[in-house]
């Protein structure tokens, strides 16, 4: 397994504990989602994600030095450049849903929330998502060796 792969299966891994985490706390009802502690705990889902990524990318380039340290190939910058699009397109439709959402204003009545912050929820969500599309596309292309 090269580098490039290893890296997106940790981007998958560490977002999926980290924001699955923080966002089954708070569909399980662990933590309210307009309180402060809501806040906090994302700001260490946050803060864990960075320590994990940088963790975990160390201890593969240690792993295997020669192989953190070879420039891109054609291969691998488009697998890179085709799970980008992705990515984009994901994000894309997820932010067109995120602002049809903030013009329905009962959509977070229901759970007690502002429409702000479903706006919030929805738009980190969003980006939660794109990244995993991004980590599982690359994934998908280096075994299919695209």
């Amino acid at each position: 397994m090269s580098f490039r792969e290893k890296s997106a299966w940790i981007t998958l891994i560490s977002v999926l504990l980290t924001f699955g985490a923080y966002y089954g706390a708070l569909l399980l009802g662990l933590i309210q989602p307009q309180s402060m502690s809501a806040f906090h705990f994302g700001l260490i889902a946050i803060i864990a994600l960075i320590i994990l990524q940088v963790g975990l990318h160390i201890i593969a380039a240690l792993l295997n030095p020669t192989d953190a340290r070879t420039p891109r190939d054609e291969r691998e910058k488009l697998i890179q450049a085709r799970s980008h699009t992705v990515g984009y397109y994901v994000m894309l439709v997820g932010m067109m849903v995120t602002v049809l959402a903030t013009h329905i204003p009962s959509l977070g009545e229901d759970l007690g929330l502002h429409s702000f912050m479903v706006t919030v929820y929805l738009g980190a969500g969003v980006m939660v998502i794109a990244s995993l599309a991004v980590a599982i596309a690359q994934i998908i292309m280096f075994r299919r060796g695209a």
